[in-house]
């Protein structure tokens, strides 16, 4: 798996790809099928920035996602395959040597017009090195979040506010210069909440990440 990471420095331009542009950064995504699983390829953005900027990632688009029966596989996990189907994408923020202290806001947007998305937003830490494994019990970490849970409407509820948290306590975390903030963000479809069952497998989910970057000296809105 290759990830897609975000640099960023206390310089005065937005350099991407060798172009100046704004800030807004446009990130194509396709995954790709290999040994009967879904991953993403991604290839690397550098952005160069300075605090109190927003940085957008558009247009990250889900293809092929493994869909699940919502009690039997993703609640039960009847088959013990749910954690090795689900698609991630490992994301790292990553404060330059020449780095003011920093804090981030994220924001994860569904824009899809289509439900049946399921996703965990999962934080592994700060400084966890390049080669650090990602954590990958993710039917643990659901049964955690929905317990006691037993109606749906409840449990996406639950696995909502726990990405919401997830995303309050990185944007507590403050960069300073080197340091580097890793998370993952998990996937699966739905297939209770599928589209027309014969295209369904063509559905396409299409995910922005918004990204304010402040002085740690500020607050995080």
């Amino acid at each position: 798996m290759r990830k897609l990471k975000i640099r960023l420095t206390s310089l005065f331009i937005v350099i991407i790809l060798m172009m100046s542009i704004p800030t807004v950064v446009y990130a194509w995504m396709t995954y790709v099928e290999e040994k009967s699983l879904v991953t993403i390829n991604a290839g690397e953005i550098d952005i160069t920035t300075y605090a109190n900027e927003q940085i957008t990632i558009d247009q990250i688009d889900l293809i092929d996602l493994t869909y699940v029966d919502y009690q039997n596989d993703f609640i039960l996990d009847q088959s013990g395959t749910l954690d090795i189907i689900a698609s991630n994408l490992r994301i790292d923020i990553l404060a330059s040597e020449q780095s003011v202290s920093i804090k981030h806001h994220i924001q994860l947007i569904d824009n899809s017009s289509q439900v049946g998305l399921l996703y965990f937003i999962i934080y592994e830490g700060m400084n966890v090195g390049e080669a650090y494994t990602l954590q990958s019990d993710y039917h643990a970490l659901m049964s955690t979040i929905i317990l006691g849970l037993t109606v749906k409407e409840d449990q996406l509820a639950a696995i909502e506010a726990y990405n919401l948290d997830v995303l309050d306590q990185m944007a507590a975390e403050t960069l300073n210069a080197g340091d580097m903030l890793t998370f993952q963000i998990v996937f699966w479809g739905d297939h209770d909440e599928a589209p027309d069952p014969m295209i369904f497998l063509d559905q396409i989910y299409s995910l922005s990440m918004i990204i304010d970057v402040i002085n740690s000296k500020g607050e995080v809105a």
